[in-house]
């Protein structure tokens, strides 16, 4: 039976005091009467008059009127399922699945039903909670196991039931999310797992891993380094392929040696047409093999038409025009072409004609132009990069011309004043606000500090300027006195990029930097960034999205990225940017949520094996500001056949760190015992409690209302009015 507990906002003596007040007016009122009353009826009065005034005056202590009732809850046992594709393995125990529905069908289980209310959740790449009619349904076809979202489920689940005890049911491996320890041990409840499947190695081979460029160019030949696994097999053979669908690419034997071993094999395509291609690599099957699901994993590679065109002009044969020229031909995404003018007119490997400039994709001038250059010949190279924004890289020399410099001064990012010939060492000081430029990235462990240990090189003493719309990169620095020359700047304006190095004698950058991890090869990172640089395009589309790779494994979320931007390239911030991914006639959509600045992330959860295209648009108040469209791709290889072996050791750490205890499908037959025997396992009695705010109430001054009406009623009868 409920408990009532009426309070009030002052102490309970004055409210007595007030209804005693109230009862004796009442009294007072009612002493003698006109006509004359009986007794009985003059008590009725007495009675309504001050039961009335009595809840009036009440009304002004805020009566508050609290009704507390008590029950018991059961204790729960949270019972999670593994309902992955791993769990469809036969393996040396046998079939899992079946093994996984005879734990959940035996008679253990109804004894555990018993002593408590069992609670169910599927899990796989995400969790769900089942209803008992359900678990007929369960199909083990997630293509991902993440354990630690179910233990959450069971926690957010926990502040609504009495659930004091869980019982994980799986093989434990899993492959999306954390480590599940943490997170059982973060729940404050003991945790019981059942381990499904054999815990040993299984007899497979598999593809673990491809290693490749996911940037190619047309008929240029791309590595592809495959790892394959294998495990239980001895002096068998296997055949590992490339292809393109139906197109075989390449093909190698590979000899397996016994035990658990991985091999590395390259294999190589030479991509032919342009645009996203998807490729596959496939490992021949064994007789034994646990599961095929793991033979064959695909990527993408997006193909350019071809390679890039550099074409290098120099002013004369020198140190940097070599190594330089080099470096840049050990780029195999490079082709590269020199013109070295001539001490009279003209060049040495023959004439540069527009045909030559205007199929390039980055111009290099190394110390050029010079004193003997024609005006006609920096009239066709003016024009040409006017015409096409060919991105300019020039590199500085002792004896170039600064007068016919001056046809290219309104592309390059520096001015210079004071022109001379005397030369000196400097050394290079990287800028503080660009230690990030992409320019600047060294591929090693030192990063940016790298640029410390070079050389010095050499730098006429006129002074340059950078102009106001360039960046400067890097300042030059004599002995420990840095200056504000540049010694490297940038500059981007109408889409025409520019760059300039003011020194010159690059050779040493290489040839003096040999043997040293940090140095050795900085020359030919410096110019390969600089080039990837100058030769990437500014995308000034409105609406941009992209998958955040083109190739997911099944069972991966497919993430997106987008961003935003109206007619005066501003970004939109709250632009609804929806997503639509198709295959096969099926749509698949997600809105991107906002991240602030133009920035939209979202993702697409349970998509299957294949190729997919998607299309991007945005919208503002219903307004369109936009489209995009894209392709990518989620391959064969399931993550669940990535690693067969039930993960015993980790299902034991979770019941021993928990107070749990771990079984398997033939031992846990004393869960029951184990659960009476668990003292957080009992009934929790849950309290209850209903508040009335009676001066709110709109029933209590009808009451009043009501009381004072009877009153009058009854001294009407009585002939008193």
């Amino acid at each position: 039976m409920p408990q009532l507990n009426l309070t009030f906002t002052t102490s309970a003596l004055v409210v007595v005091l007030f209804v005693l007040i109230a009862t004796a007016i009442s009294i007072y009122f009612y002493r003698h009467t006109i006509p004359p009353i009986s007794r009985r009826r003059k008590i009725v009065l007495v009675a309504l008059r001050a039961l009335a005034l009595a809840l009036l005056l009440m009304l002004l202590f805020e009566p508050l009127l609290r009704l507390i009732s008590s029950s018991t809850q059961d204790p729960a046992l949270a019972v999670l399922i593994d309902n992955s594709k791993s769990m469809k393995i036969v393996d040396k125990t046998g079939d899992r699945f079946a093994r996984l529905k005879s734990v959940l069908s035996g008679g253990t289980m109804k004894s555990v039903d018993a002593i408590g209310d069992q609670q169910f959740f599927a899990f796989g790449a995400n969790t769900k909670q089942l209803e008992v009619s359900q678990l007929d349904s369960l199909a083990a076809d997630a293509d991902a196991t993440d354990i630690t979202s179910s233990l959450r489920a069971v926690a957010d689940e926990k502040t609504r039931s009495n659930i004091n005890a869980a019982l994980l049911i799986t093989d434990g491996s899993y492959n999306l999310g954390q480590n599940p320890l943490y997170e059982a041990e973060q729940l404050g409840i003991p945790v019981f797992t059942i381990g499904i499947g054999d815990s040993t190695e299984q007899k497979d081979v598999l593809i673990s891993k491809i290693v490749t460029n996911d940037l190619v160019y047309n008929e240029t030949e791309v590595p592809v380094d495959v790892t394959i696994k294998s495990s239980g097999y001895k002096g068998e053979k296997v055949e590992v392929t490339l292809s393109e669908g139906t197109k075989e690419l390449a093909r190698t034997t590979l000899l397996l040696e016994e035990g658990t071993r991985e091999y590395g094999v390259r294999l190589s395509y030479t991509p032919e047409g342009e645009g996203v291609k998807k490729y596959s690599v496939r490992v021949s099957q064994l007789p034994g093999e646990l599961t095929a699901a793991n033979n064959q994993r695909s990527f993408l590679a997006k193909i350019l038409k071809s390679k890039l065109r550099v074409t290098i002009v120099a002013g004369a044969p020198s140190p940097d025009l070599s190594i330089i020229k080099q470096t840049l031909k050990e780029d195999r995404n490079l082709d590269v072409r020199s013109f070295t003018q001539k001490s009279g007119f003209g060049f040495y490997e023959g004439q540069l004609t527009v045909a030559v400039l205007d199929s390039s994709d980055c111009l290099v001038l190394i110390g050029f132009p010079v004193s003997a250059t024609t005006d006609a010949v920096m009239d066709v190279i003016r024009s040409s990069v006017q015409r096409n924004t060919i991105p300019v890289l020039f590199i500085g020399g002792k004896f170039f011309d600064e007068r016919k410099l001056s046809s290219l001064a309104s592309l390059l990012p520096f001015t210079s004043l004071n022109p001379s010939q005397s030369e000196q060492l400097v050394f290079i000081e990287i800028a503080a606000a660009q230690r990030n430029h992409p320019i600047l990235a060294t591929n090693t462990d030192e990063g940016v500090e790298s640029w410390k240990g070079l050389p010095p090189i050499f730098r006429t003493q006129t002074t340059y300027r950078a102009k106001a719309e360039a960046t400067i990169l890097a300042n030059t620095k004599i002995n420990t006195i840095v200056l504000n020359d540049p010694l490297i700047a940038i500059r981007n304006v109408s889409k025409q990029k520019s760059m300039a190095v003011t020194g010159y004698g690059l050779w040493r950058w290489r040839l003096m930097a040999q043997g040293t991890p940090e140095t050795g090869r900085l020359l030919a990172t410096f110019l390969a960034n600089s080039v990837r640089w100058l030769t990437t395009r500014e995308d000034n589309r409105p609406v941009k999205v992209t998958p955040t790779k083109d190739a997911f494994t099944q069972g991966e979320p497919v993430e997106f990225v987008g961003q935003v931007y109206d007619a005066n390239a501003d970004p939109v911030e709250n632009a609804e940017l929806k997503v639509t991914a198709k295959r096969e006639g099926k749509d698949y959509t997600t809105t991107l949520r906002p991240l602030g600045n133009g920035r939209y992330e979202g993702v697409i959860e349970g998509l299957g094996e294949g190729d997919y295209a998607f299309a991007a648009s945005a919208n503002l108040e219903g307004q369109p500001l936009g489209t995009d469209a894209g392709r990518f791709s989620v391959g064969e290889l399931a993550l669940e056949f990535q690693d067969t072996r039930m993960n015993a050791q980790l299902l034991r750490q979770i019941a021993g760190r928990t107070g749990g205890k771990f079984y398997t499908p033939e031992t846990f037959a004393d869960l029951a015992n184990e659960l009476r025997n668990t003292p957080a396992f009992a009934p929790k009695e849950i309290q209850t409690a209903q508040e009335f705010e009676l001066w709110h109430w709109k029933y209590m001054l009808a009451i009043v209302v009501l009381l004072f009406a009877i009153e009058w009623f009854i001294r009407k009868r009585a002939g008193m009015l």
